[in-house]
């Protein structure tokens, strides 16, 4: 990994993951784990899809 300059046209085409510096040796070694952090887990009760604009 290293640090990217985001552009306004990446905006339509990529998906980006924003975290403290200090995740970024947990994710090297493990990948982005997909759960809902400890603050997120109430703010909604359903399960969302996200897809990508075309």
């Amino acid at each position: 990994m290293k640090p990217y300059q985001i552009s306004k046209e990446d905006m339509n085409i990529h998906f980006f993951h924003f975290t403290k510096y200090k995740n970024l040796e947990s994710i090297k070694k493990y990948g982005l784990v997909p759960k809902i952090g400890f603050h997120a887990q109430a703010l909604e009760a359903t399960k969302k899809v996200f897809c990508r604009r075309t």
